[in-house]
Formats: structure tokens, sequence, C-alpha cells
């Protein structure tokens, strides 16, 4: 869904929505209620997004370290099996083990990383940057529809008019690519959020089924070193 080759949500913006980009922002004028609660709405998701960005960098890193642990472990587990050969079966069932853990966790969890969560919320933050800035766009035409009203009598009419219609149409505009966006939101942060969940029961379901084989090779060389004696 997002993969490297796809267009990112940026490029998906609505021809509309970057017109009503803009580089300057009202000040002075009333603040339209509905437009207010949608500055609310979209600060909020700016907030739970970043958060959500937080906590998976540190999960990531966590996950690097855990890495080199793994490996770690497994290069002192083979060292320690040349030195117990009674114990090497058990000790050697318990690296490959490890082995496996530390594959499924490269492989579900560390490479896809990036295209799978980081890559996305880092898109969407930068969406939601274009939209408050769409907002204060849409909230200078506002401004410069009020601040009409002051013009003289001989202008004011053909200027007030002409700002009035700027207004209704950056207003349905706006609307009407929020709404649109909200639908796909929905969606894809659905999909990426049941992407990341998939991958770790990938990996949780592989570690069980190492520390399983780990297990009945420990149990299977236990029974072994009792014949022996």
């Amino acid at each position: 869904m997002h993969s490297k080759a796809s267009p990112g949500i940026l490029d998906r913006l609505t021809g509309s929505l970057q017109t009503l980009t803009g580089t300057y922002s009202a000040r002075g004028c009333s603040v339209n209620p509905e437009f207010k609660a949608i500055k609310t709405y979209v600060n909020n998701l700016a907030d739970k997004l970043t958060s959500i960005q937080s906590v998976n960098f540190k999960i990531y890193k966590e996950r690097l370290e855990l890495q080199v642990e793994l490996e770690d472990s497994k290069r002192v587990l083979h060292q320690w099996s040349n030195l117990e050969k009674e114990l090497s079966t058990g000790i050697l069932g318990i690296a490959s083990a490890i082995d496996a853990i530390a594959i499924s966790q490269q492989t579900n969890l560390l490479n896809d990383h990036s295209s799978h969560l980081s890559q996305p919320l880092e898109e969407y933050l930068n969406y939601v940057d274009a939209v408050k800035e769409a907002l204060a766009r849409r909230d200078a035409i506002q401004f410069a529809y009020e601040n009409s009203v002051d013009e003289s009598n001989k202008k004011r009419q053909e200027k007030e008019e002409d700002n009035q219609d700027k207004v209704e149409i950056a207003n349905e505009s706006i609307k009407a690519d929020l709404e649109r966006w909200n639908v796909e939101k929905v969606i894809e942060m659905k999909g990426i959020l049941e992407n990341v969940a998939n991958q770790h029961v990938l990996f949780y379901q592989d570690s069980l089924k190492a520390w399983e084989t780990a297990l009945e090779t420990l149990k299977r060389g236990s029974q072994e070193n009792s014949s022996s004696h």
C-alpha cells in the first residue's frame, strides 16, 4: 500500500487544496465556527500522529538494540557449546531458536519498518501541515472579504461581491477536499496499523515456533544424557 513506487499522500493533494495553500495568514477577521472546529481537529490529529511517531521511533530503536543482543547471545552460546560437549545439543538448540527469532525480527519488523510505518506517518504529518496552510489561506480570503466592507461606497459593492464569491468558492473547495481526505484517512490509517499488527503477529508466531523447537531439542538431549548414564 505504501511501497516506494506508489505516490505519496502529498502527491495526491487536489488542485483546490494546493491553490488554497498560501504563505500569509489573516489577522483580525471573525472565525467561521465550522472551520474553527476543523482547525481544532487538524491540530489534535497532528498531536496524535506526532505521539505515534515518537513511540514508533523508540520501539524501533529498542528493536535494533535487541537485534544486537540476539546476535551476541547466539555467538556466546556457540562458544559455550564447544566447551560443554555434554550440553552442546541443548545449547545449540537454544542458539538456533535465538537465530530464528533474530531472522524473523529483521524480516518482519526491521527491514520494511520505514515504508510500512515511519514514511506513512511522515507523509500524513506533511499533509496536515498543508491543510493548516490551506485553512490559513481560507482565513485570509475571509479577511479580505470582511475588510472590503470598509471600502468606499463607489467600489464597495463590486469588491465585496467579488470577495464573497472567493470566500464561498474557498469554503466549498476546502470542505470537499477535507471530506474526501477524512474518508481516505480512515481507510489508509486502518490499513497501515493492520499491516504493522500483522507483521508483529508473524514475528511472535515465529518466536513461539522457535522456542517450541528449542524445548523439544532440550527434552531430547536430556533423554539422551539419561540413557548414556
